[in-house]
């Protein structure tokens, strides 16, 4: 289960990926280059952070500014998320090349509400780097449908990495905190969490590992985590799931999030990477 968005080592190193308005005839294309991503993938990878059509504006040719963008900065991926509603805009990319990969979920649970007791007791700490080559080993094997994992023209073994790289560059993050779950000694799951200046705990990347999946675990984890953002102070958590992790939807609906949002997730690539 993951936000889609590393932790904030780079901005934290002065290097936040800098924003470009490529907007025409009224209408908003911001993006920048990913720098967590393009490291990882060893070829430059771009996002679309925000993409709104002008009233009656064409939806052909309002990305061509953009496209000449990618092309001078050599993008090979491009990524673009789009609330659900967001119609003339989902065509309009597709006119562009992207194709739809995923629609993604933002359950929220409101800690006014009581928290279940969880039925098994785990210890909830914050990880070091003594952990990480665990914590890399869950990232690398959790995220089965990412979107990374589902867009099939991307060798797998990209996503790993990216998920794995993720929890590292989380260890050093000054505002996201990762969280290890140990049942007896052995560390079983993590959460990279997020204490918003709203109030709201955000969980960035939550997993536990395959191994202690389907043990009614993953329920008593999830538990301890809304129990822990309570006693914090936060008055809410907030996560994002792929809607193709059913498992993730069921225990976010047994546990009472309500489903607050959906986005349609859209690649674009213009050359497929070689696979190793």
């Amino acid at each position: 289960m993951t936000s889609d968005r590393p932790g904030d080592a780079w901005r934290a190193a002065a290097i936040a990926p800098p924003l470009v308005k490529l907007g025409r005839d009224g209408g908003i294309v911001d993006a920048f280059l990913v720098p967590w991503d393009s490291e990882v993938f060893g070829f430059p990878v771009a996002e679309i952070r925000r993409f709104e059509l002008a009233e009656g504006q064409d939806g052909r040719g309002a990305l061509e500014p953009f496209d000449a963008w990618c092309q001078i900065a050599g993008v090979k991926l491009a990524s673009c998320r789009l609330d659900h509603a967001r119609l003339r805009e989902s065509m309009a990319v597709e006119d562009g090349g992207f194709r739809f990969i995923e629609m993604v979920h933002v359950p929220r649970f409101d800690l006014g509400r009581p928290v279940d007791r969880p039925t098994t007791r785990l210890q909830i700490s914050e990880a070091g780097t003594e952990d990480l080559p665990r914590l890399e080993a869950i990232a690398a094997d959790a995220f089965t449908t990412g979107r990374f994992r589902l867009d099939w023209r991307l060798p797998p073994e990209l996503g790993d990495r990216r998920y794995a790289s993720w929890v590292r560059t989380s260890l050093d993050s000054p505002t996201q905190t990762v969280l290890k779950a140990e049942l007896d000694g052995t560390l079983i799951g993590f959460f990279i969490v997020e204490r918003r200046e709203d109030g709201v705990t955000y969980w960035h990347l939550t997993a536990i590992a395959p191994e202690f999946q389907g043990r009614g675990l993953g329920l008593s984890l999830w538990q301890t985590m809304l129990d822990r953002a309570r006693v914090s102070g936060s008055h809410a958590v907030e996560t994002t799931i792929s809607g193709h992790n059913s498992a993730a939807l069921s225990l976010y609906s047994r546990l009472g999030f309500r489903f607050t949002s959906a986005q349609m997730t859209f690649h674009r690539l213009s050359e497929e990477p070689a696979r190793s």
